[in-house]
């Protein structure tokens, strides 16, 4: 294994900003590589359906912090025409002086009551696979090109402009999220990295073989696909940090090629239990 990063999503269901700023800023300061936003209106896991806007959230975030990465974990791309995206990512990034990572998702079936209920759409997998893939393209080539014009399947656009250009000379990394074979053949040909929540044991080591055989496919390194875990800390025993068990089952479900961990910590979590998932996290480095 690499040397491993780690970051954590905000606590964003907090309506005390305050504390997500500090949250923030702690983590910066206990060596985190990175803090994530998720891109939900009306997040279905959560009772009250209460949750600040994700990128309103990144953006404020980044202006209050000087080091750590921020990044959407995971923007929904039928949220978003993608020529928007490309100036709201290309403006946070600016913002935070280079520090932007792009999550990118197709959604799920427990996303579809929530999509509807604000007006948007739940296309079928094809539909929405092309999409991510065309979205990608697009964010990419606004991000560098002068104008850009684009035909494809799904998205059309003539001498769209993106200026400011985003601080990273290329544009963000993006990297995807789910389990789907084909969104990780997206992946493999077009993103940066590969996000997974909730894989363990022969599911997660198939699905690691199988972006790495992708990645060979498009005559890419497969270490060029940075693999992160994603996941809920509240299902382990924490107290103020992981207790030894409970860092032992965890390393239980990490696959063998992932490099990167994101945590998703309980709403009354102290800065102990930041502290204790980063010792964690460099006790398995």
């Amino acid at each position: 294994m690499t040397t491993a990063k780690f970051g954590c999503q905000l606590p964003q269901d907090n309506p005390n900003i305050a504390r997500i700023f500090e949250v923030a800023k702690d983590c910066e300061t206990l060596g985190y590589d990175s803090v994530w936003a998720y891109d939900h209106l009306a997040p279905y896991w959560i009772r009250t359906r209460s949750s600040l806007e994700g990128w309103s959230l990144i953006s404020a975030v980044a202006a209050r912090t000087t080091r750590i990465k921020v990044g959407s974990l995971v923007t929904n791309v039928t949220l978003r025409n993608p020529s928007l995206l490309a100036k709201i990512t290309s403006t946070v990034d600016n913002i935070s002086g280079g520090r932007l990572i792009v999550g990118l998702g197709i959604g799920d079936k427990m996303s579809i009551p929530e999509l509807r209920s604000y007006g948007y759409p739940f296309p079928n997998l094809e539909a929405r696979l092309t999409l991510l893939r065309e979205t990608i393209i697009i964010l990419k080539s606004m991000w560098t090109g002068t104008e850009v014009s684009f035909r494809g399947k799904t998205l059309k656009l003539s001498h769209a402009i993106c200026k400011p250009k985003p601080k990273q000379k290329t544009g963000p990394p993006i990297w995807v999220g789910g389990s789907h074979r084909r969104l990780l053949d997206v992946t493999a040909e077009l993103a940066d990295g590969w996000n997974h929540w909730g894989l363990t044991g022969e599911k997660l080591h198939q699905l690691e073989a199988y972006i790495h055989s992708k990645c060979r496919e498009f005559h890419r390194p497969p270490d060029s696909i940075t693999v992160s875990w994603a996941g809920n800390l509240a299902q382990f025993p924490t107290g103020d940090k992981l207790t030894k068990s409970a860092v032992e089952e965890w390393k239980s479900r990490i696959g063998e090629k992932t490099s990167y961990f994101i945590a998703l910590f309980p709403a009354n979590a102290g800065r102990k239990a930041y502290e204790g998932f980063a010792e964690a996290v460099k006790s398995i480095a």
